[in-house]
C-alpha cells in the first residue's frame, strides 16, 4: 500500500464533525510521515508563494503537504470552519497569529517558533500566517477537518506617515 492509499484509508473513517486539533494530532501519529516517504509530493511554488499539494480531500478531511522556501510566507488567512493540525517535517517556521482591528485589518497578536518535528494547531477561527525566515526550506504535513471551505484571506497594509 503506498503513502496516499494509507492516508486515504485512515482519513476515510473520520467523522464529519466534532474533530479537535488534538484528535487530528493523534491520527497523524498513526501515520508514517517521514520526509523521505512524502518527498515525491513536495511541490514548488506556482500561483502561491509556497508549494501546496493536496494529498487527500473529502468533505470530512483534507491532507496537504506545504513547502515554504527560505524567505517566504503564506498570506494571512483562516481556515473557515475547519480545525487543523500540522507536523513540521523539515526546517523551522514562525506561526504568526492575528486579530482583526475595528476596520477589519489584521493586527499581529503573537508569534510562536515551530521547530522541526513539532506539531502545531489551527483552532477554529484562528487568523494566522506561516513564515519561513530560516536558511533552508520548510516542509509540513497539514491535516484539516472538515476540509477547509470558506477560507478567508486578509489584506495587510503598512501605512507610513510622514510629517512634512
Amino acid at each position: 500500500m503506498n503513502r496516499i492509499e494509507t492516508i486515504e484509508r485512515i482519513l476515510s473513517a473520520l467523522p464529519l464533525r466534532s474533530t479537535s486539533p488534538k484528535q487530528l494530532q493523534a491520527i497523524m501519529r498513526g501515520m508514517d510521515l517521514s520526509l523521505e516517504a512524502l518527498s515525491p509530493y513536495i511541490a514548488e511554488p506556482e500561483s502561491l508563494p509556497y508549494g501546496r499539494t493536496s494529498l487527500y480531500r473529502t468533505a470530512a478531511a483534507e491532507a496537504v503537504l506545504i513547502h515554504l522556501p527560505p524567505g517566504t510566507e503564506t498570506y494571512i488567512h483562516d481556515h473557515g470552519t475547519s480545525v487543523g493540525c500540522a507536523r513540521l517535517l523539515e526546517g523551522t517556521l514562525t506561526n504568526r497569529m492575528f486579530r482583526l482591528d475595528g476596520y477589519g485589518y489584521p493586527c499581529l497578536s503573537g508569534e510562536v517558533e515551530i521547530k522541526e518535528g513539532s506539531h502545531y494547531y489551527a483552532p477554529k477561527n484562528q487568523i494566522h500566517q506561516l513564515r519561513n525566515s530560516g536558511p533552508q526550506r520548510a516542509v509540513a504535513f497539514h491535516l484539516y477537518a472538515p476540509a477547509p471551505a470558506g477560507k478567508s484571506y486578509f489584506p495587510y497594509e503598512q501605512v507610513l506617515d510622514y510629517v512634512i
